[in-house]
C-alpha cells in the first residue's frame, strides 16, 4: 500500500474520532457531523487513490486544505494542541503526500 493512502486515511480517521470526541464532550451535533462527513471524504479519497484515480488526490488535497484553513486561524487564536495542532498537522503531510505523488 502506498503513502498517500495510509496518510489519507489515518487523517480520515483522525477526524472522525476528533467529531465523535467533540460530540462527547460537548454535545456538539455539528462536530459530530463534520468529522463524519469528513472523514468519510478522506476515506473515499484513499480509496479512489488506491484504485489509481487523480481524482481521489485532488479530494483529498481540497478536504486536507479546507481543513486547514478552517483550524488554522484557530490555532494562531489560542494554542490547543487537541484538535487544532494535530489537524494542521496531519492535514499538512497529507497534502505533502499527495502533491508527491502528482509529481512521480
Amino acid at each position: 500500500m502506498d503513502l498517500p493512502v495510509i496518510m489519507t486515511g489515518i487523517f480520515g480517521a483522525f477526524v472522525v474520532f476528533g467529531g465523535i470526541v467533540g460530540y462527547v464532550k460537548s454535545s456538539s451535533r455539528a462536530s459530530l457531523i463534520a468529522g463524519v462527513i469528513s472523514g468519510a471524504l478522506l476515506f473515499l479519497s484513499a480509496f479512489l487513490i488506491s484504485r489509481g484515480s487523480t481524482a481521489g488526490a485532488i479530494l483529498g488535497m481540497v478536504v486536507s486544505l479546507l481543513l486547514m484553513g478552517k483550524f488554522g486561524p484557530s490555532l494562531r487564536k489560542k494554542f490547543k494542541v487537541m484538535p487544532n495542532l494535530l489537524v494542521v498537522i496531519l492535514g499538512f503531510i497529507t497534502v505533502v503526500t499527495l502533491v508527491f505523488s502528482f509529481l512521480r
